[in-house]
């Protein structure tokens, strides 16, 4: 049964912005990279936990990558699992989230594969005003590709990577190859792993298209991994990473979105970063994988459950702080 999953708005969130500090961590170069305009920070509009919900015999868990048509008004996710699930999404004028699975169906691996191990999604043609016409990317981790699909999951091609990031031998481990996927509208493709790559030094990320890259600092935090990435309408990149603070018990998730200004890197592009939303409480930061910009300065992340049914699922929309009422 279909049925509508709604929250009402998450009110009692903050946000905490951090300094220019993680700048410091970028890769030595002749020259710093220019900062970009200071980018209007992001504050939670709502959030949805989602505990046991199935829909098409399909359980809702363990997802991993989002993207947003904004032609048809629906949102794809999907998970681990290699399971692609289509939403109906409403905010409502007082901030109430609303989130209608629609369908779910299985990413049918392509030739050679028995499963997909999705990670990171994107869609083409997502904003072009004809509704229908677009495909799925899907970036997958266990052997590091992107495949094209038909938007119900039939798989068209897999994709030639840039950088020569199809040769596992690139990463430094087999569960941290490539982590997101998105299409920029002057460099095409765009791949990133979630850590550096072999022999690159710890503290930044890179992303990769045809013929070229793009480093910058990762967040000043233990263990910090991209996790997602998105195309804003500007062509900037929103990246979301995942890191660590405290020690044992006191141990605790942080989940950062921020801007990179790939138009200002220096020659050895080297990439300007900032951070527009910091998520270090236990009650907000959760494990964080995928996200997707809605338009109208909103954009939605949501975290994998790692397959623990009483964990739920956490749907959650941030908006620039001056929202036009």
């Amino acid at each position: 049964m279909k049925a509508k999953l709604s929250a009402l708005p998450t009110l009692a969130l903050s946000l905490a912005l951090l300094s220019p500090a993680a700048l410091a961590q970028a890769p030595a170069a002749s020259a710093r990279p220019t900062p970009a305009p200071d980018p209007e920070p992001l504050v939670v509009a709502a959030s949805l936990r989602v505990v046991g919900a199935t829909i098409d015999g399909e359980r809702i868990a363990e997802l991993s990558g989002l993207a947003w048509d904004a032609d048809a008004q629906r949102l794809y996710a999907i998970s681990d699992r290699g399971v692609l699930f289509r939403f109906a999404v409403t905010l409502g004028a007082n901030g109430q989230l609303e989130v209608e699975p629609l369908a779910a169906s299985r990413l049918a691996p392509p030739p050679g594969s028995s499963s997909v191990d999705a990670e990171g999604l994107a869609l083409t043609r997502a904003a072009d005003g004809i509704r229908g016409n677009s495909e799925l990317l899907v970036a997958t981790e266990g052997e590091p590709r992107v495949i094209r699909y038909t938007l119900s999951g039939e798989a068209l091609e897999t994709l030639a990577l840039p950088g020569g990031l199809d040769d596992p031998e690139r990463f430094r481990r087999s569960n941290a190859m490539l982590e997101a996927v998105a299409l920029h509208p002057e460099h095409g493709l765009l791949v990133a792993a979630e850590a550096p790559l072999e022999g690159e030094a710890a503290g930044h990320h890179r992303v990769v298209a045809a013929g070229r890259s793009w480093s910058f600092p990762s967040y000043a935090a233990r263990n910090a991994r991209l996790k997602g990435m998105d195309v804003m309408h500007d062509g900037r990149l929103l990246v979301l990473e995942r890191a660590e603070a405290g020690k044992g018990k006191g141990k605790t998730m942080v989940v950062v979105l921020r801007e990179v200004d790939l138009a200002a890197c220096t020659a050895q592009a080297v990439c300007p970063v900032r951070d527009l939303a910091v998520l270090d409480r236990p009650d907000e930061a959760d494990n964080f994988e995928g996200l997707t910009a809605l338009g109208d300065g909103r954009v939605m992340i949501v975290s994998d459950d790692r397959g623990k049914s009483g964990r739920g699922t956490s749907f959650t929309v941030l908006q620039r702080r001056n929202m036009p009422d």
